[in-house]
């Protein structure tokens, strides 16, 4: 079991499903946290979940607003290396869904879409820079199966997953000899998050199971995943055991993306 006693990691997305899960794991083997996410009041839920697991006040610390902003980016920066000085791990979890296809897409939203799940991305990991270079740190990138898999009515989603697949890729080549290591994560559907229900349709529980049926019937392990599988490969990832690997995009979908 990897251990990350006094290793700072910085955890985008910390509010709710994988990236609550992420924030909770670390927490279990002794790293040193910093919170990020739209909602404060469900990111102190996730501190005290947090310090249930042995983390202790000095140990974690939060910020939350709107990760579309430049201002808040390098607010988030300043806060973690005032409280911590350092910077071992970027967890760059933050996102969301948003279902229309070309023909629905408005500008607006495909704007206000790109900004957080794609050029927030590219200039957070641009403030963090130079602390992981210092510490010969590492990147990991929540991507998803879709950016393999075309969607029409995911259109814009499945654009700014690619994104991110190609960032982490051109990351590593440029990271690589600072002895940094940049990763991605391609999930197929993750049950127990609320990401359909901040989507642009506003899922209901009842359209979560219809999710979770027509999902589990598609992967091959003839069930959907969880969080806590998202966060066995990136604690495996962000740690020295994968010492070796960098620019890599790991699916794990359940075989999902063998179809059709």
């Amino acid at each position: 079991m990897a251990n990350f006693k006094e290793k700072v990691v910085l955890i985008t997305g910390a509010s709710s499903g994988i990236g609550e899960a992420t924030a909770i794991k670390f927490a279990e083997r002794g790293a040193r946290l910093f919170l990020v996410a739209l909602e404060e009041d469900k990111l102190q839920n996730v501190q005290q979940k947090c310090k249930k697991m042995g983390l202790v006040e000095e140990k974690i610390g939060y910020c939350s607003g709107d990760l579309s902003q430049s201002a808040f980016r390098e607010e988030i920066v300043r806060k973690l290396i005032q409280k911590f000085g350092r910077l071992d791990i970027l967890a760059d979890i933050a996102g969301s869904v948003m279902f229309f296809n070309v023909s629905e897409t408005k500008e607006e939203d495909y704007d206000r879409f790109v900004s957080v799940n794609q050029k927030a991305k590219l200039f957070l990991a641009q403030l963090c820079l130079p602390y992981l270079k210092e510490t010969k740190g590492n990147i990991i990138y929540m991507s998803s199966i879709q950016s393999k898999i075309p969607n029409p009515e995911l259109v814009v989603y499945c654009m700014a997953k690619v994104a991110i697949d190609m960032l982490t890729k051109c990351l590593a080549k440029e990271l690589g000899p600072h002895g940094v290591r940049v990763n991605a994560i391609n999930p197929g559907f993750i049950d127990d998050t609320n990401i359909l229900r901040n989507s642009s349709r506003k899922n209901t529980d009842e359209d979560q199971k219809k999710f979770v049926d027509k999902y589990a019937k598609l992967a091959h392990l003839k069930r959907v995943g969880k969080p806590a599988d998202v966060v066995s490969l990136l604690l495996f990832l962000a740690s020295d055991e994968a010492s070796y690997i960098t620019g890599s995009t790991n699916t794990i979908d359940g075989g999902f993306h063998l179809y059709p």
